[in-house]
C-alpha cells in the first residue's frame, strides 16, 4: 500500500507542472499616452479615455488567453521605448511606416482624429509657403513626440518660415499660446478643445476665446502600434494581434448598436 501511495504521489507530482503551466497566461503590456484627453490620459493614478475603454473591453474578451496591462507613460518616452525595442505595443499612434519603421503592424483603427491649428489673432498658416522668408518665423507648438505636420507645413519648416516647438502636453502648449510665446498650436481638435476647458477652470486670467481654429492640417486614424521585432521575445505576437483586432471590431460594433 505504501509503495502504491508513493507511485501515485510521484505521478501526480509529474503532472502538476503541466497543469500549472496551462493556467499561466502571457502578460501583454501596452504603453499608453498618459496625457492625451479625451482619448487616453491618467488622472489620480487611473487611466481614462475613449481608446482606453475600447481596449479594456476588448481585453476582457481575451482574458482566457492573455493578461493585458495598460501602462501610462509620457508619449515621447513611449515612442523611444518602441524604437529601442523595449516595448511590445504603444497606444495610440497614427500610422507612420517611414518615420517609425520600428512599429509594425498596427491594429484596426480605434478612431479618426482631425488635426487642426489654433492660432492667436492676426496669425494664419494658410498659404504658408507664400510667406516671405524675410519675416520672422511663425512659432508653432506641438506635443512632444507627435508627428502631425502635413507636407505643406513640413516644407515651410525646411524653408524657415515656421519654427516647431515641442512641449510636454496640451495644457503646456495652450498656456504658452495664451502668453504669445507661441503663435499657433497644432493638435487633435477634440483634445485641444478639452484643453481649453481645463485651462479656463485653472486660470481665470486666460481668455481662450482669443484662439481661433485656423486650418485643418490632416485627418488620421489612431491605432495600437506593435513592435516590428519578430524574434523570440514575443512569441505570442501575431496570435495576440489577431485576437485583439477581432475583439476590438466586436466592441466597436456593440458601441454602434
Amino acid at each position: 500500500m505504501l509503495f502504491l501511495l508513493v507511485v501515485m504521489l510521484l505521478a501526480y507530482g509529474a503532472l502538476w507542472p503541466l497543469d500549472a503551466g496551462a493556467d499561466i497566461k502571457p502578460r501583454v503590456t501596452i504603453l499608453v499616452d498618459d496625457s492625451y484627453p479625451p482619448y487616453s490620459y491618467e488622472s489620480n493614478g487611473y487611466l481614462y479615455g475613449i481608446y482606453i475603454e475600447q481596449v479594456r473591453l476588448a481585453a476582457r474578451r481575451l482574458s482566457n488567453h492573455y493578461q493585458v496591462i495598460l501602462e501610462p507613460i509620457p508619449w515621447k518616452r513611449g515612442v523611444a521605448a518602441m524604437e529601442n525595442g523595449e516595448a511590445f505595443a504603444l497606444l495610440p499612434p497614427y500610422i507612420h511606416k517611414d518615420k517609425r519603421p520600428y512599429i509594425w503592424p498596427y491594429s484596426v483603427p480605434l478612431g479618426e482624429e482631425a488635426v487642426v491649428a489654433f492660432c492667436n489673432p492676426g496669425v494664419t498658416l494658410n498659404n504658408i509657403l507664400n510667406r516671405s522668408t524675410q519675416k520672422a518665423p511663425i512659432n508653432i507648438g506641438i506635443n512632444a513626440g507627435f508627428l502631425i505636420l502635413d507636407k505643406e507645413l513640413a516644407l515651410a519648416r525646411e524653408k524657415g518660415v515656421i519654427k516647431i516647438w515641442e512641449n510636454k502636453d496640451t495644457l503646456t502648449n495652450i498656456k504658452k499660446l495664451s502668453k504669445f510665446r507661441l503663435d499657433c498650436y497644432v493638435n487633435d481638435r477634440l483634445s485641444t478643445l478639452m484643453g481649453f476647458e481645463s485651462v479656463k477652470k485653472e486660470r481665470d486670467d486666460i481668455n481662450v476665446r482669443q484662439f481661433r481654429e485656423d486650418r485643418v492640417v490632416l485627418s488620421r486614424t489612431a491605432h495600437i502600434g506593435y513592435t516590428k521585432d519578430n524574434g523570440d521575445k514575443y512569441p505570442f505576437k501575431y496570435d495576440f494581434i489577431k485576437k485583439m483586432d477581432k475583439a476590438l471590431l466586436h466592441v466597436q460594433k456593440q458601441m454602434r448598436e
